[in-house]
This record gives structure tokens, C-alpha cells and sequence, in this order.
């Protein structure tokens, strides 16, 4: 039975070191200008606390947050979380129920905008980002009641995902159309796919290097010298 374990970020309750600059003129020098206990919304972490510091440089005072935590009711782990339960398949409204059973009171609705933002935070991320070889697969899930065709790429240098498109892969047109306006964005030169032929027949349309990856090539070579 394979397991498949999720590292969300730690939280702190309260902050183990200085801040370094000031987020407004970069001063390095500080004052330590009074505490107040904040009520987070997390799954362990209920209270944290807050320092408020000085600069001696422009003499604004700022809050330095521990680890995990920002200027929101919610933790970094929590909203992670959230997007994760969402991903997996579970409606807004489901993932409330189960973050009743952790005891957090979050809406739907605070769980819609979570989600939309790390989608644009990631979007935004990966818009310019150069990449030089593109690994692509394509996938069939369930959905809408019938199977849907899903194409995915990945950047081979970074092991990330760079996008996913509801496109066939048998149909080198579509992943043709599909797959042009990335080449050009992301600078990408080298496609590393399986040995389907309409990714031969993308790679020669876009002028890209092909290679066909290891795990399919010693597949079907071991399939011929089994035969043999």
C-alpha cells in the first residue's frame, strides 16, 4: 500500500529572532516596542505572539510575525492545507466540515479566496520562468461522468509542474496549439515525452529537440528481450 506524506510549513507561537531589516527603509537597527498576543486559526496553534519594533533609522514601528504567520487570521500551514483538500476533490463547502472536525471555524467562501489566490501566486510564478526541457504526459481522469483527457508539463530541471491542459494527447494538433505559446514564453528547446507518436510529430512542427524518456525506453526494451 503505497503512502503519500505532505510536508506543510511549521508554525511558531512566538518568533525565535530579530527581524534582520526594516520592510520599509532597510535599516538594521531596532527598538523593541511592545508584545501583543494574537488568536490565529490553526489545526495545534491557537494564540501566538507578536513584536512590534522600531526602527532607529526612519522611526516607523513595524510587527515581525513568527514563522508561518503573516497579518492573517489563518496560518500558512492552515491555508496550505485548505488548497490541498480542495485539490484532492472536496468542495468548499466539504472542506469546511472537515476543518469543523480539527475545530476551525473558517467559511467557505475565506476557502475560495485561498485558493484563487495561490492559482494566481502560481500562475504569476511560473509566467516568465525559463525552462529548457519540458517533460510532457498525458492522463485520463474521471470527471463530468466519463473519462477527460488531461496533459501535463512538467519542468525536467526543477521536477515542478509548469501547467496542465484538458488536452488529448493523441491529437498532435491540439497539443500543438496547446504547446506553442509555452515554447515561446518559457524559451523551452528540448521535449522530453513516451514514445507516442503525435509528440514526434509536435517536435518536428515546433522545431524541438525529442527525447523519449528512460522509463518507457528500458520498458520496451525489456519487453523485446524477454521475447527474444
Amino acid at each position: 500500500m503505497s503512502i503519500v506524506v505532505l510536508k506543510l510549513p511549521d508554525v511558531k507561537r512566538k518568533t525565535e529572532e530579530r527581524p534582520r531589516k526594516c520592510p520599509y527603509c532597510e535599516g538594521a537597527t531596532f527598538q523593541r516596542w511592545g508584545k501583543v498576543s494574537k488568536p490565529v486559526k490553526d489545526m495545534r496553534v491557537r494564540n501566538i505572539q507578536v513584536y512590534r519594533y522600531r526602527c532607529c533609522r526612519c522611526k516607523r514601528t513595524f510587527r515581525h510575525y513568527p514563522v508561518g504567520n503573516t497579518q492573517a487570521d489563518q496560518t500558512e500551514r492552515l491555508r496550505l492545507f485548505v488548497i490541498v483538500l480542495w485539490s484532492l476533490g472536496l468542495s468548499y463547502r466539504a472542506s469546511c466540515l472537515i476543518l469543523s472536525g480539527l475545530k476551525v471555524v473558517m467559511s467557505h467562501m475565506t476557502i475560495w479566496r485561498d485558493v484563487q489566490g495561490e492559482a494566481q501566486k502560481r500562475k504569476k510564478h511560473n509566467q516568465w520562468k525559463p525552462v529548457r526541457v519540458l517533460g510532457l504526459d498525458g492522463a485520463y481522469v474521471l470527471g463530468w461522468g466519463e473519462k477527460q483527457p488531461v496533459l501535463v508539463a512538467v519542468d525536467m530541471g526543477t521536477g515542478e509542474p509548469l501547467t496542465v491542459g484538458d488536452i488529448n494527447e493523441y491529437d498532435p494538433q491540439a497539443v500543438c496549439r496547446w504547446l506553442e505559446p509555452l515554447v515561446q514564453r518559457h524559451g523551452i528547446t528540448v521535449m522530453v515525452t513516451d514514445d507516442l507518436a503525435s509528440y514526434k510529430i509536435v517536435a518536428e512542427k515546433l522545431q524541438l529537440t525529442h527525447q523519449v524518456c528512460q522509463f518507457h525506453v528500458r520498458r520496451w526494451v525489456g519487453k523485446t528481450l524477454k521475447q527474444l
